[in-house]
């Protein structure tokens, strides 16, 4: 990597760390930065599934998923907002049907179906105000739950390049991503496995006994480095049917906003299993 380029990921990772930071102060930090992951990933996501599918609406994308998040002033409220939101999308789908002709019906489809599909890829994202609220210490940590992804996820995806940089030889997914090794993958989750482990018991009581928290936090870390590292080659596949070698140019050094959370987009919802059984 040459020195502009390490400049640029510096600079990129300056404007990165606030972000992270300000989401570990729930719930209104962590609400805002969710709303602003999301306005931001939709475009971003929009554009590559439009060269996929055809079409896709980054409005629609992001009122649909923000949509639940209004479920922080009661969750009555943002069941109905949620259902009208729904509702408004697909009768208007439906309206603009009514009046096409029929060469017209095509790329009304395609928006839709693209539009689904981007709702269901960055969904996993509405789950971190969920993450954040739960305190398996009791005693108003910040966030520990998005602290433990967090770490993680970085340490996994730093533990791949680092170790793929030095050892790698057999290509992970040679059309996805031909930079990943097999050596990379494992390199990195081992790392981040490793991670949980240490930090598990700083953490998390988890109603064990103190001998015991290593252990789990080691294969749930296992776990949740392993769903980060598919989430990234599923961002991968979909990039690389749109011919699009990022998903935009709006951090430096970085990519887009996609290319920094597509881990989390798998290992959110294993960190929340996690975070149910320990509450069970």
């Amino acid at each position: 990597m040459s020195g502009s380029a390490l400049s640029q990921r510096a600079i990129g990772s300056l404007l990165i760390l606030p972000v992270a930071a300000v989401s570990l102060v729930p719930p209104l930090g962590t609400l805002a930065v969710t709303v602003l992951l999301i306005c931001l990933a939709a475009r971003e996501a929009s554009r590559i599934l439009t060269k996929v599918v055809g079409g896709a609406s980054p409005r629609w994308i992001a009122a649909i998923l923000v949509s639940p998040l209004t479920s922080a002033i009661t969750p009555a409220f943002g069941a109905m907002v949620t259902i009208a939101v729904v509702l408004l999308f697909v009768g208007s789908i439906v309206l603009r049907s009514s009046s096409a002709s029929a060469g017209a019906l095509d790329p009304i489809v395609r928006n839709l179906l693209g539009t689904l599909a981007a709702v269901v890829w960055l969904s996993p994202l509405t789950l971190l105000p969920l993450l954040a609220a739960a305190d398996p210490l009791g005693r108003g940590a910040p966030a520990p739950w998005i602290i433990w992804l967090l770490a993680i996820v970085w340490t996994a995806d730093s533990g791949a390049y680092l170790v793929g940089r030095a050892l790698g030889r057999r290509r992970l997914a040679p059309i996805l991503s031909p930079r990943k090794s097999v050596e990379g993958f494992a390199g990195g989750v081992l790392a981040a496995g490793a991670v949980g482990a240490l930090i598990a018991p700083l953490l998390f009581t988890l109603g064990t006994p103190d001998e015991s928290r290593p252990l789990w936090g080691l294969l749930w870390g296992l776990g949740v480095a392993t769903a980060a590292e598919i989430g990234d080659l599923l961002e991968s596949l979909f990039k690389r049917v749109a011919g699009a070698e990022s998903a935009s140019n709006l951090i430096p050094g970085h990519g887009g906003v996609l290319d920094r959370i597509d881990s989390l987009l798998l290992a959110a919802p294993v960190t929340l299993v996690a975070a149910l059984l320990l509450r069970g």
